[in-house]
């Protein structure tokens, strides 16, 4: 796998654990299943399922743990999300649109935590001072 899906896988990874406390979290969890699904409705569901009970289990979890709780999670979606890309290097496009997407609809402090994330979990990136997230250095986009 390439550094620059990697810091995509990452970047997805934060991204998504980030919403899951949003208002974007419903669409959002739509777009992933259906991305993690590859088109497939039954793989969609199971993928809908997954991330329900993730987002659930962020719910269920005390103020001072989150941030681990969510540290873990996004790690763990960080290797589904390489998974995929490994599998269907295709799929880089539409994470990439859902990140962007993601990452400017969420409040500042979401998009700090969202940001500090993704800059711990690898790759060369640069984080400018509006929000926006560009893996791979300056002036290049997500991956």
């Amino acid at each position: 796998m390439t550094e620059a899906l990697s810091g995509l896988a990452a970047a997805g990874g934060s991204a998504m654990v980030g919403a899951m406390a949003t208002d974007a979290w419903h669409s959002a969890r739509g777009r992933f299943a259906r991305l993690l699904g590859q088109g497939e409705p039954a793989l969609e569901r199971v993928e809908t399922e997954r991330l329900d009970r993730a987002a659930a289990d962020i719910d269920q979890i005390t103020e001072g743990n989150r941030d681990t709780a969510r540290q873990s999670l996004q790690r763990r979606w960080t290797g589904q999300l390489e998974l995929l890309l490994e599998e269907h290097p295709a799929a880089a496009d539409e994470l990439r649109a859902l990140v962007e997407e993601l990452v400017s609809r969420q409040p500042r402090t979401r998009q700090t935590w969202v940001q500090n994330n993704v800059a711990h979990a690898g790759g060369v990136q640069h984080i400018t001072q509006r929000g926006d997230i560009n893996v791979g250095g300056a002036g290049r986009g997500l991956g």
